[in-house]
């Protein structure tokens, strides 16, 4: 029932002001878990069959955006949103953060039903990862977007530059079909960062400068370090 409202508040969301809209996170959804659920996420994609060549991009990304649900909700208007924790790779080949922040994506088309997906945005140049210090980054105008699908790497199987700043991976195949992600929104959720760090933070202090790196994260951060 949750869920059902969600989709229905980003249905409406995206129809009245698309590129504004802002959507609420489940109400169930603390900062904790959901670092919790994006190392499972982050596990999940990179263990999937046929999608081997996000784990060698990992190795020389700058940063990953992890997502562990996001929504793809589909009535009058089709649309993607979700909650997710950034980290950056310093020069050691260490992990700083998370960083919290929330993407919205929405396209137009008759389509039907509710699901959830787990997905990675991998940063893969500083110059989409400098893009995310900002209060909001616009997929396709701020930054070049590559997806990659199910069996191929980038070069092969997806819609626009392989030589992106960021990739997407997915478990779904037909999650960002139609170019849908273009023109969708990646911003930082300050009222999660500053519940997570006790006080008001920003997300270059957290990434950039590694001023703040949680406990809580220390397992996700070990994870990824495996992909140096």
């Amino acid at each position: 029932m949750r869920r059902l409202k969600y989709a229905l508040s980003l249905a409406l969301g995206l129809f009245l002001a698309a590129p504004a809209v802002s959507t609420p996170a489940f109400a169930d959804d603390t900062p904790q878990l959901l670092v919790d659920k994006s190392l499972g996420s982050l596990r999940a994609v990179l263990s999937e069959k046929g999608l081997e060549p996000a784990r060698g991009y990992l190795k020389q990304a700058k940063g990953v955006l992890i997502v562990p649900d996001l929504v793809k909700a589909g009535f009058i208007l089709g649309g993607q949103a979700g909650d997710g924790v950034l980290l950056t790779k310093a020069a050691d080949g260490s992990w700083n953060g998370p960083a919290f922040y929330q993407v919205i994506a929405g396209s137009i088309g008759l389509q039907a039903g509710v699901e959830s997906r787990e997905a990675l945005f991998l940063v893969m140049s500083d110059s989409g990862l400098q893009k995310l210090m900002q209060n909001e980054m616009k997929l396709g105008a701020d930054a070049s977007v590559a997806i990659g699908t199910v069996g191929a790497g980038v070069g092969a199987s997806s819609t626009g530059n392989p030589e992106a700043d960021i990739l997407v991976y997915s478990k779904s195949k037909g999650l960002f079909g139609g170019g849908s992600i273009e023109g969708g929104v990646v911003k930082p959720k300050p009222e999660m960062n500053s519940a997570y760090y006790g006080g008001a933070v920003t997300p270059d202090a957290i990434l950039m400068k590694g001023t703040r790196n949680a406990a809580g994260a220390a397992e996700l951060r070990k994870e990824l370090a495996q992909y140096d």
